[in-house]
């Protein structure tokens, strides 16, 4: 330990944001375009692709608490182990996700469910250290903050080289634009994804420094989950997190819809909206540190959860002026891109306060379940809006839009994440004053960093 400094160099804070670049390449790709592949791709029914999301995320619900109770009993050494040897696993998985084997329609269904479910859980294997590895990096709050915006950073950057290349890509690489063309182009450009996020992961796994590794834990799931029962930081940070994601399921997963069914758009434009939301998210993840030296971690989220809510309003409001939506969404996007690396930094200081007032190790269960929970409410989300098209009668052939579609696509797009927005504000509000981050060495409790 003595010849590791203590001080987290730029360097390892890009390496830290190369993690949720890698994931979001892959893991990205599911948020923003699996329906859409599944729907008008792979040619999958809607309400077979509801079902889809939401399997998926019930097996996860093995997997996350399994590796997390994996890291506990093992130690923190044992992580970047992980996130090297998952490298390869994770991009082979992701790249089988968008691989369209013509089977039978019952056997695309089938193929579908599976590659989805295995991409989510070598995900889990994977991002549950990555998570845990942020608190082994550093305790100190001002260094938590940084490394979160870099990962928030390197999650928007991801985000948007896939929102930005991903129609154009399929088509050049397919060939065209017909239904067979598109699968292989998806499938070219998926496997260029796929190489670029194992690399990736490989830096990772080499570049970062686990300074405060938690010792191999030896107590049982049991008491370990009756630890975090008690943890009132942690249980918040869940419901935030849940609700933070449900927003940006909805978003990601709505955008084609919205501006080709909603804005009178094409798929161009749908990508353009995901561009625009990814280059917001990116400016938000910048700024964040300096908005937190002026209102502290909880009235930095608070304020822009405030700015969220009147952003939807004005996207409800702007009706057909283009205008006035692009400038609503631009700053939706941008308060959505302060406010995601600010729920991590307040999940590290609910697993401090842990630490601080029990000896069982829960850092690696507490991560686990928290992915877990991130993973369910996308999985939750998806299949709600899968179900609001259908209600809708969407078709993906289908040119004449009914009113009762644009009800529901309106409803996915802005209602649903408004009212995940209000309950933000509530949970904030029961947030314990005086708790926000600090370093737990000197115990300072406070709400500002």
């Amino acid at each position: 330990m003595s010849s590791i400094t203590r001080e987290v160099s730029l360097h390892e804070k890009v390496a830290y944001g190369c993690g949720d670049l890698s994931s979001n390449l892959m893991w990205g790709m599911t948020s923003s375009y699996l329906m859409y592949y599944y729907t008008d791709i792979y040619g999958l029914p809607v309400g077979a692709v509801g079902w889809i999301l939401l399997v998926a995320r019930v097996f996860d619900a093995f997997c996350d608490p399994a590796i997390g109770y994996v890291i506990d009993r093992q130690g923190g050494q044992i992580v970047p182990r992980l996130i090297r040897s998952l490298a390869f696993p994770f991009g082979m998985a992701g790249f089988a996700c968008f691989l369209p084997l013509p089977f039978s329609p019952h056997g695309k269904i089938l193929w579908a469910l599976l590659t989805y479910i295995v991409l989510g859980a070598i995900y889990s294997c994977i991002n549950t250290p990555y998570g845990a590895l942020g608190t082994m990096i550093t305790r100190q709050a001002h260094d938590r903050v940084g490394l979160n915006s870099f990962r928030m950073m390197g999650c928007q950057g991801g985000q948007f080289i896939v929102s930005l290349f991903t129609i154009p890509a399929i088509t050049w690489l397919g060939g065209g634009t017909g239904m067979l063309q598109r699968q292989h182009g998806m499938a070219l450009y998926a496997l260029g994804l796929a190489i670029t996020a194992t690399l990736l992961w490989r830096y990772v796994g080499r570049a970062c420094i686990t300074r405060y590794p938690p010792q191999p834990a030896r107590h049982s799931p049991v008491e370990v989950l009756r630890v975090l029962a008690h943890n009132r930081c942690w249980w918040l940070c869940n419901a935030l997190v849940f609700l933070q994601f449900a927003g940006l399921a909805a978003l990601y997963g709505f955008a084609l819809y919205y501006a080709r069914i909603i804005l009178g758009g094409s798929e161009e434009m749908g990508g353009i909206l995901l561009t625009i939301a990814t280059i917001m998210g990116f400016a938000g993840a910048v700024i964040c540190p300096r908005v937190v030296r002026c209102l502290g971690v909880i009235g930095s989220a608070t304020v822009c959860v405030v700015i969220q809510a009147m952003a939807y309003l004005l996207l409800v409001s702007a009706g057909n002026a283009l205008s006035f939506f692009f400038a609503g969404f631009a700053i939706l996007t941008l308060a959505q891109g302060v406010t995601s690396p600010l729920y991590y930094v307040l999940l590290a200081h609910g697993i401090d306060m842990g630490r601080m007032t029990s000896p069982v190790n829960t850092a690696g269960m507490a991560y686990s379940i928290n992915t877990l929970v991130t993973k369910m409410s996308m999985g939750v989300t998806g299949f709600i809006l899968a179900s609001f098209l259908a209600h809708g009668h969407y078709a993906a052939d289908v040119h004449i839009v009914l009113p009762n579609l644009k009800h529901w696509v309106m409803a996915g797009f802005v209602w649903l994440p408004l009212g995940a927005v209000a309950l933000q504000l509530v949970f904030l509000a029961l947030w314990p004053r005086g708790a926000a981050t600090s370093t737990p060495e000197r115990q300072v409790l406070r709400s500002g960093v």
